[in-house]
Protein backbone atom coordinates (compact mmCIF):
# COMPACT_ATOMS: atom_id res chain seq x y z
CA UNK A 1 0.00 0.00 0.00
CA UNK A 2 1.42 3.38 -1.04
CA UNK A 3 1.36 6.23 1.42
CA UNK A 4 0.33 9.64 0.14
CA UNK A 5 2.29 12.61 1.31
CA UNK A 6 0.68 16.03 1.18
CA UNK A 7 2.87 19.08 0.93
CA UNK A 8 1.99 22.73 0.86
CA UNK A 9 3.70 24.76 -1.82
CA UNK A 10 3.15 27.97 0.14
CA UNK A 11 2.93 27.12 3.86
CA UNK A 12 2.86 30.80 4.77
CA UNK A 13 -0.53 31.11 3.05
CA UNK A 14 -2.81 28.99 5.21
CA UNK A 15 -6.19 27.68 4.16
CA UNK A 16 -8.04 30.20 6.27
CA UNK A 17 -10.42 33.04 5.68
CA UNK A 18 -8.06 35.57 7.25
CA UNK A 19 -5.20 36.48 4.94
CA UNK A 20 -2.31 38.52 6.26
CA UNK A 21 -0.88 40.43 3.35
CA UNK A 22 1.33 43.42 2.76
CA UNK A 23 -0.21 46.09 0.57
CA UNK A 24 1.87 46.95 -2.46
CA UNK A 25 3.15 50.46 -2.95
CA UNK A 26 3.88 51.19 0.70
CA UNK A 27 7.15 52.94 1.39
CA UNK A 28 7.46 51.01 4.61
CA UNK A 29 6.18 47.44 4.51
CA UNK A 30 3.19 47.57 6.86
CA UNK A 31 1.35 44.32 7.39
CA UNK A 32 -2.39 44.62 6.81
CA UNK A 33 -5.03 42.04 7.55
CA UNK A 34 -7.66 41.23 4.95
CA UNK A 35 -10.62 39.32 6.36
CA UNK A 36 -12.86 37.56 3.83
CA UNK A 37 -16.05 35.62 4.52
CA UNK A 38 -18.20 33.82 1.92
CA UNK A 39 -20.34 30.75 1.28
CA UNK A 40 -17.64 29.09 -0.85
CA UNK A 41 -13.95 29.55 -1.46
CA UNK A 42 -11.39 28.15 -3.85
CA UNK A 43 -7.66 28.74 -3.56
CA UNK A 44 -5.15 28.36 -6.39
CA UNK A 45 -1.79 28.50 -4.62
CA UNK A 46 0.19 28.17 -7.85
CA UNK A 47 -1.35 31.25 -9.39
CA UNK A 48 -1.93 33.02 -6.07
CA UNK A 49 -5.65 33.50 -6.72
CA UNK A 50 -8.31 33.29 -4.01
CA UNK A 51 -11.87 32.95 -5.33
CA UNK A 52 -14.90 33.55 -3.12
CA UNK A 53 -18.59 33.01 -3.99
CA UNK A 54 -21.85 33.69 -2.23
CA UNK A 55 -22.40 36.65 0.09
CA UNK A 56 -18.75 37.69 -0.05
CA UNK A 57 -17.56 40.30 2.43
CA UNK A 58 -13.96 41.52 2.53
CA UNK A 59 -12.75 43.93 5.21
CA UNK A 60 -9.39 45.68 5.52
CA UNK A 61 -8.58 48.84 7.40
CA UNK A 62 -11.74 51.00 7.19
CA UNK A 63 -12.95 49.58 3.85
CA UNK A 64 -15.64 46.92 3.44
CA UNK A 65 -16.21 45.32 0.03
CA UNK A 66 -19.31 43.17 -0.53
CA UNK A 67 -20.21 41.21 -3.69
CA UNK A 68 -21.71 38.00 -5.04
CA UNK A 69 -18.27 36.82 -6.23
CA UNK A 70 -14.72 38.01 -5.65
CA UNK A 71 -11.23 37.07 -6.86
CA UNK A 72 -8.21 38.22 -4.83
CA UNK A 73 -4.85 38.19 -6.62
CA UNK A 74 -1.52 38.29 -4.79
CA UNK A 75 1.96 39.08 -6.08
CA UNK A 76 4.86 36.66 -5.72
CA UNK A 77 5.82 38.63 -2.59
CA UNK A 78 2.37 37.90 -1.08
CA UNK A 79 1.25 41.49 -1.41
CA UNK A 80 -2.18 42.44 -2.66
CA UNK A 81 -2.17 42.95 -6.41
CA UNK A 82 -5.82 43.21 -7.39
CA UNK A 83 -9.37 42.41 -6.33
CA UNK A 84 -12.08 41.75 -8.89
CA UNK A 85 -15.66 41.75 -7.58
CA UNK A 86 -18.81 40.86 -9.54
CA UNK A 87 -22.51 41.11 -8.81
CA UNK A 88 -24.18 43.58 -6.44
CA UNK A 89 -20.89 45.22 -5.48
CA UNK A 90 -20.89 47.61 -2.54
CA UNK A 91 -17.81 49.42 -1.22
CA UNK A 92 -18.02 51.28 2.08
CA UNK A 93 -15.29 53.52 3.47
CA UNK A 94 -16.39 53.69 7.10
CA UNK A 95 -14.07 56.38 8.40
CA UNK A 96 -15.09 58.89 5.72
CA UNK A 97 -18.73 57.72 5.54
CA UNK A 98 -18.58 57.05 1.79
CA UNK A 99 -20.34 54.35 -0.20
CA UNK A 100 -20.34 53.29 -3.84
CA UNK A 101 -22.49 50.59 -5.45
CA UNK A 102 -22.28 48.98 -8.89
CA UNK A 103 -22.41 45.73 -10.81
CA UNK A 104 -18.65 45.10 -10.89
CA UNK A 105 -15.44 46.49 -9.39
CA UNK A 106 -11.71 46.19 -9.83
CA UNK A 107 -9.40 47.38 -7.06
CA UNK A 108 -5.77 47.91 -8.13
CA UNK A 109 -3.48 48.06 -5.11
CA UNK A 110 -0.50 49.56 -6.95
CA UNK A 111 -2.15 52.98 -7.26
CA UNK A 112 -5.01 52.51 -4.74
CA UNK A 113 -7.57 52.78 -7.55
CA UNK A 114 -11.13 51.45 -7.62
CA UNK A 115 -12.88 51.04 -10.98
CA UNK A 116 -16.65 50.50 -10.70
CA UNK A 117 -18.96 49.70 -13.62
CA UNK A 118 -22.66 49.13 -14.23
CA UNK A 119 -25.15 51.61 -12.77
CA UNK A 120 -22.60 53.06 -10.36
CA UNK A 121 -23.93 55.16 -7.50
CA UNK A 122 -21.55 57.11 -5.19
CA UNK A 123 -22.54 58.93 -1.99
CA UNK A 124 -20.29 60.74 0.48
CA UNK A 125 -20.34 62.24 3.96
CA UNK A 126 -21.40 65.66 2.66
CA UNK A 127 -24.51 64.30 0.97
CA UNK A 128 -23.03 64.55 -2.52
CA UNK A 129 -24.49 62.00 -4.94
CA UNK A 130 -22.98 60.88 -8.25
CA UNK A 131 -24.39 58.38 -10.76
CA UNK A 132 -22.66 57.05 -13.88
CA UNK A 133 -22.09 53.94 -15.96
CA UNK A 134 -18.39 53.82 -14.98
CA UNK A 135 -16.50 55.48 -12.15
CA UNK A 136 -12.79 55.47 -11.32
CA UNK A 137 -11.93 56.43 -7.75
CA UNK A 138 -8.40 57.11 -6.55
CA UNK A 139 -8.83 56.46 -2.84
CA UNK A 140 -5.70 58.09 -1.37
CA UNK A 141 -5.78 61.21 -3.54
CA UNK A 142 -9.59 61.47 -3.29
CA UNK A 143 -10.18 61.92 -7.03
CA UNK A 144 -13.19 60.65 -8.98
CA UNK A 145 -13.73 60.33 -12.71
CA UNK A 146 -17.27 59.47 -13.92
CA UNK A 147 -18.17 58.31 -17.45
CA UNK A 148 -21.37 57.44 -19.28
CA UNK A 149 -24.36 59.16 -20.71
CA UNK A 150 -25.69 60.79 -18.72
CA UNK A 151 -23.55 61.37 -15.66
CA UNK A 152 -25.79 62.74 -12.93
CA UNK A 153 -24.38 64.69 -9.99
CA UNK A 154 -25.98 66.34 -6.99
CA UNK A 155 -23.62 68.44 -4.88
CA UNK A 156 -24.41 69.83 -1.46
CA UNK A 157 -22.68 73.21 -1.27
CA UNK A 158 -22.11 75.26 1.85
CA UNK A 159 -23.59 78.72 1.95
CA UNK A 160 -21.22 81.65 2.13
CA UNK A 161 -21.00 83.16 5.56
CA UNK A 162 -21.63 86.88 5.76
CA UNK A 163 -18.87 88.92 7.30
Amino acid sequence: MMKRKTISLFPEIGLVLILSIIFAGAAVANQKTLVVSSSEQRIDYGNRVFTYKGEVKATWEDIVLEADEMDVYLTEENTLKEIIARGNVKVIQKEKNRQVNGESAIYVAEDDRLIMEGQVHYRDELGNDLQAHKMTIWIKTEKIEAEGTPVKAIYILKELEEE
